[in-house]
């Protein structure tokens, strides 16, 4: 009777040790929700992008999510034209890459090298609630070539003078 007591004990620990363990990594691998367009013509070498970032908690709007969205929709979205801007094609050519290079871009947006491509314009950062969620907006400068560069070396893109 007691082995069948301790047995129990020892199962529910796991089980709430496993649900623990679950919540925590689904909150990291929670995909990110946001929209990007132009935001008008930029200095040479350069996209001015407006991102709208969706976020569940209050604590996590902040610069930084809208700055991870521009550089992760440079790279595997594009964007429309809008307020005098051109469309433009992903950087890496198509979401599959970030699959093909896990590893690589995972680390890039969690240690937060992403920010050193993206510069926030001051004054541009709106919040405002939608529903139980607060979408986070504002203009981002984006290093198209110095990122497109970055990433040729690390060899996750191809270089422009590879051919088609």
């Amino acid at each position: 009777m007691k082995s069948l007591r301790f047995l129990n004990i020892v199962l529910g620990t796991l089980l709430l040790c496993a649900l623990t363990t679950q919540v925590q990594a689904k909150d990291k691998e929670k995909p990110l929700e946001y929209s990007i367009q132009s935001a008008g013509s930029a200095n040479q070498g350069y996209y001015l992008v407006e991102v709208s970032a969706m976020v569940d908690k209050a604590k996590q709007v902040s610069e930084d999510i809208v700055l991870k969205c521009a550089v992760h929709g440079v790279l595997f979205r594009g964007f429309a034209a809008a307020q005098g801007g051109t469309a433009q094609r992903p950087l890496a050519g198509s979401a599959m890459q970030e699959m093909q290079h896990k590893e690589f871009y995972d680390a890039f947006f969690q240690n937060g090298s992403y920010k050193s491509y993206a510069t926030f314009v001051n004054g541009s950062m709106k919040t405002t609630r939608v529903g139980k969620q607060f979408k986070v907006t504002g203009i981002v400068s984006v290093a198209k070539e110095q990122l497109r560069r970055d990433l040729e070396k690390a060899g996750m893109i191809k270089g422009l003078s590879s051919g088609f």
